[in-house]
């Protein structure tokens, strides 16, 4: 690297990882959690960042019960100097019983899936992000929908790649129960009709996670080139397609 090159601080946020390179901590060979695509990518794009030499944290919900060798005595043990936040490490795992004990990353429930997406943010927001104070945050599909809208706020440039087109759908009001202040950043969010006001919008009108992510976000991307040609053809696999209409900032 040239002499005086800063190395940026970047905070990877995912639902999911199959991998981290060895490097990052000694156990990243039993921090995994897939449910498709995304697992892979994250852990494809968190390996090339580590040996390129960026600082490169990722942060991710602590799935105990898929986690390999759970109960295991010694890894329960290097688990909890993990969780202390003490040691130097550069992974950070957002905990909340949401996800301690899930069996797999997403449920065919959309309530599971609601709350285990807000307690999963309301971690990284409150606690993670503070901690790393990162250079850039790279979010990662509909469960990391909220965060850009913080990251904007406090003037952090934000990074969301689209990895499908499913989204979560909830009121303000219970987004701020369950522990996020999105009070601060509510002008930063989309929802389903132009809002009139913070006391209007809070109690009356729902906000979408994946379409808020894209709209406040400094910068977007796909998964891949063809999946963005199946966004603008409208031809994605579950048949969504984005609303065009826009709220305000």
């Amino acid at each position: 690297m040239p002499p005086g090159f800063v190395r940026p601080r970047i905070l990877l946020v995912t639902p999911e990882i199959t991998r981290l390179p060895e490097g990052m901590s000694t156990m990243s060979g039993s921090l995994s959690a897939r449910a498709g695509g995304l697992a892979d990518f994250s852990a494809t794009l968190i390996n090339a960042l580590f040996t390129q030499g960026i600082d490169v944290h990722v942060a991710f919900p602590d799935y105990r019960l898929m986690f390999n060798n759970y109960t295991d005595p010694i890894f329960q043990k290097k688990m909890n100097i993990l969780r202390s936040g003490t040691s130097k490490t550069r992974i950070h795992l957002a905990e909340d019983r949401a996800f301690f004990y899930k069996n797999e990353v997403y449920s065919d429930s959309d309530e599971t899936n609601l709350i285990a997406s807000i307690a999963f943010q309301r971690e990284v927001i409150n606690t993670i992000v503070p901690r790393v104070q990162p250079d850039l945050i790279h979010c990662n599909d509909w469960m990391t929908g909220l965060i850009p809208a913080m990251a904007r706020w406090f003037g952090i440039p934000c990074l969301f790649t689209i990895h499908n087109t499913h989204t979560c759908k909830t009121m303000l009001s219970v987004i701020e129960d369950k522990g996020i202040d999105a009070a601060l950043f509510w002008q930063n969010l989309f929802f389903e009709r132009l809002p009139l006001n913070y006391e209007e919008s809070r109690e009356h009108n729902i906000v979408d996670f994946l379409a808020s992510g894209i709209f406040v976000a400094h910068y977007i991307n796909t998964s891949s080139p063809r999946f963005l040609w199946e966004i603008v053809q409208g031809k994605t696999p579950n048949g969504q397609s984005f609303n065009s209409n826009r709220n305000f900032k």
